[in-house]
């Protein structure tokens, strides 16, 4: 159902009439806000991605081979951001989980220049974009039937799609998604560790 047809203007001022937005409370400039987990558009480039992503592990896999050279940098529990080797730390360095740092260099791709080519034919040999699009037509149906919409403001729809969601303790302030409440909100002993991780974690990168 296309978002311009009369069909679905009229369907779409039943859902919000009587209604306010899910987030705020606000009544003014509403819409109907399809969640990003259940957005066809959301589905389809979540699904392509993965399937991307999938394909570049099986073509490094099957086409490249790579050298790996030592840095001299590491990392360990207490000083988790790379460093060199050498480095005198201030303190007792505590060395569990040491990770040494490497760089890898591509020696060798019998696939070059036909990377799309073979990304294609790969999703075809495995009928992943059948799939994919039978996945984005479910997605276009429950869409279309608002099983899963919310009504929202223009506002907190526009912050939805920046991955931002209402504080849900003061209701006023927009917060990611994933944390559960805005700065503000949070108690102070919370804001207390916040604050003193982030001096904590400039603190190892100055050393």
């Amino acid at each position: 159902m296309k978002r311009t047809s009369k069909e679905w203007k009229e369907k779409r001022a039943k859902f919000i009439k009587g209604k306010t937005c899910s987030w705020c409370g606000s009544s003014d400039r509403l819409c109907v806000h399809t969640p990003g987990a259940f957005s066809p558009a959301e589905i389809r480039s979540g699904t392509y991605n993965l399937a991307y992503a999938r394909f570049r592990e099986v073509y490094r896999q099957k086409y490249q081979k790579f050298e790996y050279t030592l840095t001299g940098k590491h990392r360990h529990k207490s000083h988790p951001s790379w460093h060199k080797a050498s480095t005198i730390h201030k303190t007792e360095p505590d060395h569990t989980d040491l990770e040494e740092q490497f760089i890898e260099q591509l020696v060798e791709d019998t696939g070059e220049g036909n990377f799309k080519t073979l990304y294609h034919e790969w999703l075809e040999e495995n009928g992943i974009e059948e799939l994919i699009e039978e996945e984005i037509k479910k997605a276009e149906e429950e869409c279309a039937s608002l099983e899963h919409a919310i009504v929202l403001c223009k506002r907190c729809h526009f912050a939805s799609l920046r991955g931002m969601d209402i504080c849900p303790v003061c209701r006023k302030k927009y917060k990611s998604s994933r944390y559960e409440t805005c700065f503000d909100c949070l108690p102070e002993e919370k804001k207390k560790d916040i604050l003193a991780k982030q001096k904590e974690k400039k603190s190892h990168l100055e050393n």
